[in-house]
């Protein structure tokens, strides 16, 4: 990812995280467009009263077939 170090917030840069963060964009889609880390992100959104969305993280599901001895899952002859 291509970073912006240390270069201050423009107007053009607010008003564009504004609308990104209206439309929904998730914030690492909102990051690599404006070139600025997750974090500064989240920082200026607060600062802001922006709410951004963070992707949706994959929860590990417990499958209970899983727990079976190996001679349970083997086909039966």
């Amino acid at each position: 990812m291509l970073k912006r170090a240390s270069y201050a917030w423009t107007p053009e840069d607010e008003a564009k995280l504004r609308e990104l963060a209206d439309k929904g964009t998730y914030l690492r889609n909102i990051a690599l467009k404006l070139r600025r880390s997750e974090s500064s992100i989240k920082k200026r959104a607060h600062d802001l009263q922006i709410k951004v969305q963070a992707r949706p993280r994959a929860r590990f599901r417990f499958d209970r077939d899983s727990r079976r001895s190996k001679s349970a899952l083997s086909p039966s002859s």
